[in-house]
């Protein structure tokens, strides 16, 4: 029996093998991907399998010191009977790059099975001696915007580690013309929050803002040296006056991570203290040339619209009854400062009553400034019979493509006017046929007739002895009933002290956790640290209604069970009492640790709270 066990097992690893081998993937990378002439890096290629006959391309970039380093690892699961196996081999390479560029590593290839494979190419960039080739990003967090990414690297401590950068698009531009402001971050320190922001005040110009998705940081030169350079801002600015106007430097703070070396030693490197600093962090100026418009060729209808637009009027209905409404619409689209400009207003015959018109912007901020459509529209009643006209209007924009202004036409428009059925009598009645019927009131003759009725209706009776006196007389009462019931719940709940302090258990761990808040930005570890034990054991002995003194770490689990708290989160509880108690003597464990415990102490009191409501 035991042989056929035996038999059995073995078979089904074998099985269990070939089925895994059929998906066998062959990987390589290098880390890090950017360095320098000289510097020495690993390439690693890795194989869900037993692989053999390992064999690395060769490239004249680079000289290979070691390698390959192999180490394998296999797994084996038996769920429900069924044998599962999972292998890797890695092949690591020490390399040392000898030129400057971006050079690709052929595929390497092994043998598994008995068939060749193939991993993937490698390419690494390596730059000149001297330059940064950090690339050691990791979370962090912007004043307001938690989750944005921020470069972690060593600080350097240099004059040069953080650059704040204005870009303009362009740098000569026409009065009413747009150019993007683009402000950058240029660091090699380890920024870890934005506390404050100075921004140029830009009073010639209109400054629209553009939607940021969040700083991204990225690998980039500048000044012939590596950075991790992210977008910090995007605006554009429309030029009110020509001359040559200077944007003044805007101002950063930024809350740097540095670390201060404790001895001189070469154990004291692994003790090294870790350090908040703040650095205020200035940009350049930039100087903008705005030039004026052409005077010489500008027409007298020109009313400011610089940009590249389509004109448009539009009128409807052109056959039309007496008393029945017309809508004339002009608007003007494409990229430029719409929302500056001044739209033509139609010239409408007398015999028309018009009514102010309804404006609408349908924009949106882009790097040619505004983007869409702005328009007008006018509601106009004819008010006798016959043939109108709407004379053509013109509508005229300086082009700073074309350097020249460009006049464009639209009419003229005629409105044939017949007698409606309603028009001589006194009815007053008006059909709208478009627009807004909100925006013409009652319109009618002067004249208006008396009323001629013989119905009269009966005088105010008196307020006293009717039904609403008495009603307002018990109302008073009514409330005070309410508030007398009302007030003996309240005395008869606080009567009972256990269900007090559970219904006010939520409440005060969560005050007991905003105190321990502020010990995070304090560096206040132990102190910190005690005040979540405080928290969580507090809350547990408010919600159990258990005395303090008679909860321990072994009994706490059983009694959680007994009030129906599930096993997920008792566990989740017991496991941030033991995180605390050990990241008390465990300074290595600063604020990474404080920010997790406090994330899941809260998660874990709602979870709690949910269960116990």
């Amino acid at each position: 029996m035991n042989r056929f066990r035996i038999l059995l097992t073995l078979l089904s690893v074998a099985l269990s093998h070939q089925i895994w081998a059929d998906d066998v993937t062959f990987q390589g990378s290098a880390m890090p991907s950017v360095v320098q002439v000289g510097e020495n890096f690993r390439v690693t290629y890795s194989v869900n399998a037993s692989g053999s006959d390992m064999h690395m391309a060769d490239n004249d970039a680079f000289a290979i010191l070691m390698g390959p380093s192999t180490s394998t690892s296999m797994s084996t699961q038996i769920i429900n009977g069924q044998i599962s196996t999972s292998r890797s081999t890695t092949y690591t390479y020490v390399l040392k790059a000898q030129k400057v560029g971006e050079f690709t590593i052929e595929p390497a290839s092994v043998t598994v099975g008995g068939k060749k494979m193939q991993s993937n190419a490698i390419t690494v960039k390596v730059v000149e001696a001297g330059q940064n080739t950090n690339q050691n990003n990791g979370g962090a967090q912007q004043q307001g915007n938690a989750g944005q990414n921020m470069p972690q690297q060593a600080q350097s401590g240099k004059s040069d580690d953080i650059i704040i950068v204005q870009q303009l698009n362009r740098s000569t531009l026409y009065e009413g013309e747009a150019a993007e402001l683009v402000t950058k971050v240029y660091t090699t320190a380890s920024l870890t929050q934005i506390s404050d922001v100075t921004p140029p005040k830009l009073t010639e110009f209109v400054k629209l803002d553009v939607d940021n998705q969040g700083i991204q940081f990225h690998q980039e030169q500048y000044n012939g040296k590596l950075y991790q350079a992210a977008v910090l801002s995007k605006q554009i600015i429309i030029a009110q006056k020509s001359g040559k106007i200077q944007i003044e430097p805007i101002t950063y703070e930024f809350v740097v991570k540095q670390r201060s070396r404790r001895g001189s030693s070469f154990f004291d490197a692994f003790f090294d203290d870790v350090q908040l600093v703040r650095r205020s962090v200035k940009s350049n100026t930039l100087t903008v040339n705005v030039k004026p418009l052409p005077a010489n060729g500008r027409p007298s209808n020109f009313s400011g619209g610089v940009g590249n637009f389509k004109f448009n009027v539009s009128v409807s209905p052109t056959e039309v009854e007496t008393d029945n409404s017309v809508q004339v619409k002009v608007s003007v689209s494409g990229d430029g400062n719409l929302k500056l400009l001044t739209l033509p207003k139609p010239q409408i015959h007398s015999d028309f009553d018009t009514f102010d018109p309804n404006t609408n912007n349908d924009l949106k901020n882009t790097a040619q400034g505004y983007h869409g459509t702005t328009s007008a529209e006018y509601l106009i009643i004819p008010r006798r019979e016959g043939q109108f006209e709407i004379p053509a209007l013109n509508f005229t924009y300086f082009d700073p493509q074309k350097d020249k202004y460009v006049t464009l036409t639209q009419g003229p428009f005629t409105i044939n006017v017949s007698k409606g059925a309603n028009s001589g009598n006194n009815s007053g009645v008006v059909s709208f046929q478009g627009g807004s019927r909100d925006k013409v009131e009652y319109i009618g003759r002067d004249l208006r007739y008396l009323h001629n009725g013989t119905e009269l209706s009966r005088a105010n009776e008196f307020f006293l002895g009717s039904a609403l006196f008495f009603a307002c007389l018990l109302c008073p009462l009514a409330i005070f009933i309410v508030f007398f019931i009302i007030y003996r719940k309240h005395i008869k709940d606080n009567a009972d002290l256990g269900r007090v302090k559970m219904r006010k258990a939520n409440k005060v761990a969560r005050r007991r956790l905003k105190q321990a808040a502020k010990y995070i930005k304090a560096q206040k570890r132990e102190a910190f640290f005690d005040e979540v034990m405080r928290a969580l054991w507090g809350y547990l002995s408010d919600k159990l209604t258990l005395p303090l003194s008679e909860l321990t770490k072994d009994n706490a689990r059983e009694e959680m069970k007994q009030h129906n708290i599930d096993d997920a989160a008792a566990d989740e509880f017991m496991a941030i009492l033991d995180a605390c108690e050990f990241a008390r003597y465990a300074p290595a464990e600063v604020s990474d640790s404080m920010d997790d415990i406090y994330g899941r102490a809260e998660n874990v009191i709602g979870k709690m709270e949910r269960i116990k409501k």
